[in-house]
């Protein structure tokens, strides 16, 4: 359990709001840029290219949430046509397709994100960013387990009795 106060607590949730906010209007911008109005997947799918490197279809969409397969294809379609990501044979499966990030044209445009960013670290010591990132990381697991469907439930056992 936290010493911190209530207040205290209030204003880091507040604060990792403020962050979620900036972070969606800033990737919504940086889609704009690109002729492409980037929707909350579309985004998703690029931290999460990001974060894995080359993914099938079908692992993007199960990490992002999404279940139909015309819903994942037109999100790579959007991306694809952007410049964001391209299709290419998986290497060790010529059947299956993966997705790739475009490294490039997100470096170029994640340069001035990534300066900022290292001037804000710059002023934290290794066991506060040490700190940071081990509350990031377990704020993403919560929220990632949340997120995820509730199993599906066992059927009752068979007593061998009628229902009534």
């Amino acid at each position: 359990m936290t010493n911190a106060s209530p207040a205290l607590c209030v204003r880091v949730q507040n604060a990792a709001l403020r962050h979620a906010a900036a972070t969606a209007r800033f990737d919504h911008e940086m889609g704009a840029q690109a002729g492409l109005t980037l929707s909350t997947y579309e985004a998703s799918f690029i931290d999460l290219l990001h974060l894995h490197g080359p993914l099938s279809p079908g692992e993007l969409g199960r990490l992002a949430g999404l279940s139909s397969s015309g819903t994942i294809t037109g999100v790579i379609d959007r991306l694809e046509q952007a410049g964001y990501v391209q299709r290419a044979r998986c290497v060790n499966d010529r059947r299956k397709v993966e997705v790739t990030l475009n490294n490039e044209l997100l470096e170029q445009e994640n340069a001035p994100r990534l300066q900022r960013l290292a001037a804000i670290l710059a002023d934290y010591d290794k066991t506060q960013l040490d700190t940071i990132a081990d509350f990031l990381n377990r704020l993403a697991d919560v929220e990632t387990a949340a997120a995820a469907p509730a199993p599906a439930s066992a059927p009752a056992p068979d007593t061998g009795q009628a229902v009534s």
